[in-house]
C-alpha cells in the first residue's frame, strides 16, 4: 500500500521565516521544504492590520502577480494548528489548492495555500485598490506594521470584524 503524499503549505507571509507567526511552524516541528512561487500570476493585497491576504482567484480585472513564499511539510497537528491560526473555523481563511514552483530546483509542486474566504475576498481586492494594490511579496515593512492576533480586539475574530469595518468605510473617510 502507498504512502499519502504529506501535505505541503505554501506560506506567503506572516509565517514566512524571520516573520511574526513564523514560531508557530518552529513549535510545531514543521519542516521548511524550501522557498517557493507561485506557478500562476495571483492576486495578494495587504488588509487590515497589515495582514496579507492571497485571494481565491484573481479578479477578471487583474492579471495578478507571481507570488514568493515558503512552502513547508505539516504534520496533521500542525495542520490543525494553522487551520487555528489562520481562522478557517470563523470564515477568515480557506485552505485551497495551489501550484507552486520550488525556487532552484523548478521542481513543480502541488500544495495547499490559505486564501482570503470568497465571501469578501473581492470585495477586498476593490477596496484594497485593486490590481494597483497587488504585491508578489510580503516583506519587512509590512510586517512591521503587522497587529499580532493577541493584540486585535477578539483576537482572530477581531480581524474579521476589521475587515468588515474596513469593507464598509470609504477609501476617502
Amino acid at each position: 500500500m502507498a504512502e499519502a503524499t504529506p501535505t505541503r503549505v505554501f506560506v506567503y507571509g506572516t509565517l514566512k521565516r524571520g516573520f511574526p507567526n513564523h514560531p508557530l511552524l518552529v513549535a510545531c516541528a514543521c519542516p521548511l521544504v524550501g522557498a517557493a512561487s507561485t506557478t500562476a500570476p495571483a492576486s495578494l493585497v495587504i488588509g487590515p492590520y497589515s495582514v496579507p491576504f492571497l485571494l481565491p482567484t484573481p479578479s477578471s480585472s487583474s492579471s495578478g502577480r507571481v507570488v514568493s513564499g515558503e512552502l513547508y511539510a505539516p504534520s496533521p497537528a500542525a495542520l490543525a494548528e494553522l487551520d487555528a491560526l489562520e481562522g478557517t473555523h470563523i470564515g477568515a481563511y480557506e485552505r485551497r489548492p495551489i501550484t507552486v514552483v520550488a525556487d532552484g530546483s523548478g521542481e513543480v509542486v502541488e500544495a495547499e495555500a490559505y486564501y482570503a474566504h470568497p465571501s469578501y475576498a473581492e470585495a477586498l481586492w476593490r477596496r484594497c485598490g485593486g490590481e494597483a494594490a497587488e504585491i508578489g511579496e510580503y516583506t519587512a515593512d509590512h510586517a512591521a506594521r503587522y497587529v499580532p492576533i493577541n493584540e486585535r480586539a477578539a483576537g482572530a475574530a477581531g480581524l474579521m470584524e476589521a475587515v468588515h469595518r474596513f469593507l464598509d468605510t470609504a477609501p476617502d473617510s
